[in-house]
């Protein structure tokens, strides 16, 4: 096969290594690289377009056009695989693009000066779109590289390091935010043009990527209208318009976060990188426990947990804009979204076949683009037509994410089963479990190595 082919010949020319070894190592640096360039630019973008002389429409038009944009370019994911010949070659290819539109985005001000609002919008929404096509790709490779009995465990160390990386890159660009204060198209300018070259150093890590090839069964082909329908009989389209839902409900109100710490509660800058960043090292921390968790109670448990958990944390955002406060809040909803995160993709490695892998994860990621793109169009708007109400706008906006959230937690509890089996684990161990561990941790009385940890499940029957 022809994407075979491509990564033997890639795999000659790096003779006496195993090309699973290489290619899980070549995986973590594309994790750091990666998690640098979002850590200076996605906590970032919206503040970009305000310093820019956005409008608050403006700033929701940033989070629609780009997650709708992602969502539809993944409907040709699969597509792009078969006329490549190859995963890798697909990623390499859409991760180039994102690094060079990386170069105008730094130059946004000077070279589209009163359209640079529009220029950022559509050149962010191109650039992370690009990088959404090799998205299916990309998790495809992937979940190639581990097996499954450790994949929780492997996300979760991993996610521990991009968690680390992001907040490092959010902790610098806060300071250089800080540093360029009333020159902001330079401050930002600085960021965009620092997200350039980790991707570029990121793109070096991906060529590594050893593409074994992949089966193609017709027979498992389906339209994405086909996996619509098949929703009354497939747990897995059922899970992916829940999670769907949920990123509608949450896309109403998360793209005016920021907006609204530093226009209501008038954060300067190194106040909300703080804020921000609490939720990097919160993740940071999490990760890891997270994963064991999924592997050990499963994927399902963790999503049916935190989905009613972060249903609550907008009405949180409402008490207060006390800036310990709200970093409070942002890590509690870090410690959340963490969880909910990694189990979500960890379900979807779990509950489709390798064969339709990278089809199910574009499908799944289309939805889900889908309903961030619609979430925060509705959430502009909502938000302007808030401003007549006798009520403030933003707890207007809040309340009803709110109450979409608690709607996809139920629809996910009724409706979505866990698929691999494991041993029930009640919300009361899983607490103990999390504070023993972390006092442990922090005590320093204990390191489990991953294969002193298997070996306990494996005596335990877990």
């Amino acid at each position: 096969m022809k994407d075979a082919q491509s990564a033997a010949a890639v795999d000659e020319s790096i003779a006496g290594e195993d090309p699973i070894a290489r290619s899980r190592r070549a995986a973590d640096r594309d994790a750091v690289l990666s998690s640098v360039m979002n850590g200076l630019t996605d906590p970032f973008m919206i503040p970009y377009v305000l310093a820019l002389g956005g409008t608050h429409v403006e700033a929701g038009w940033l989070s629609s056009a780009r997650n709708t944009l992602l969502a539809l370019v993944q409907l040709g994911s699969a597509e792009a695989v078969r006329r490549a010949g190859s995963r890798r070659r697909v990623v390499l290819w859409t991760a180039g693009v994102q690094t060079l539109l990386w170069v105008p985005l730094a130059l946004a001000a000077p070279l589209f000066g009163a359209g640079a609002v529009l220029a950022v919008i559509g050149l962010y929404t191109i650039a992370t779109a690009s990088a959404a096509l090799g998205g299916p790709a990309w998790g495809s490779l992937l979940a190639d590289y581990t097996d499954p009995t450790e994949r929780g465990a492997y996300f979760g160390r991993r996610a521990r390091i991009t968690a680390f990386a992001a907040g490092v890159a959010s902790l610098a660009a806060g300071a250089a935010l800080h540093l360029s204060e009333g020159r902001g198209a330079l401050g930002f300018g600085l960021l965009c043009a620092g997200a350039g070259v980790a991707r570029a150093l990121s793109w070096r890590a991906l060529s590594r990527f050893h593409d074994g090839g992949t089966h193609d069964e017709p027979h498992l082909d389906t339209s994405f209208a086909g996996f619509l329908r098949s929703a009354r009989r497939s747990n897995f389209a059922r899970f992916s318009l829940c999670m769907a839902l949920n990123s509608l409900a949450a896309a109403i109100a998360a793209p005016f976060f920021a907006v609204y710490l530093l226009e209501e509660g008038h954060y300067s800058y190194p106040v909300y990188t703080a804020v921000i960043l609490a939720g990097s090292v919160t993740g940071m921390l999490s990760a890891p426990w997270w994963g064991r968790l999924g592997d050990r109670a499963g994927n399902h448990a963790v999503l049916r947990w935190t989905l009613t958990g972060v249903s609550i944390l907008p009405a949180l955002w409402v008490v207060s804009l006390h800036p310990l406060w709200m970093l409070g809040a942002n890590v509690l909803g870090a410690f959340l979204w963490g969880g909910l995160n990694l189990s979500a993709t960890n379900f979807v490695y779990d509950a489709v076949s390798a064969a339709r892998r990278h089809t199910s994860i574009a499908w799944f990621n289309v939805l889900n683009g889908i309903g961030l793109g619609v979430g925060a169009f509705a959430g502009a708007y909502l938000l302007e037509a808030a401003q007549a109400l006798p009520a403030k706008p933003f707890a207007v906006l809040f309340y009803v994410s709110v109450l979409l959230r608690i709607a996809a937690a139920i629809a996910f509890g009724r409706t979505v089963f866990e698929v691999r089996e494991v041993r029930q684990v009640g919300l009361r161990e899983v607490m103990l479990d999390l504070v023993g561990q972390r006092l442990v941790g922090v005590l320093g009385f204990l390191s489990v190595r991953p294969e002193q940890e298997q070996e306990r499940r494996r005596r335990n029957g877990a």
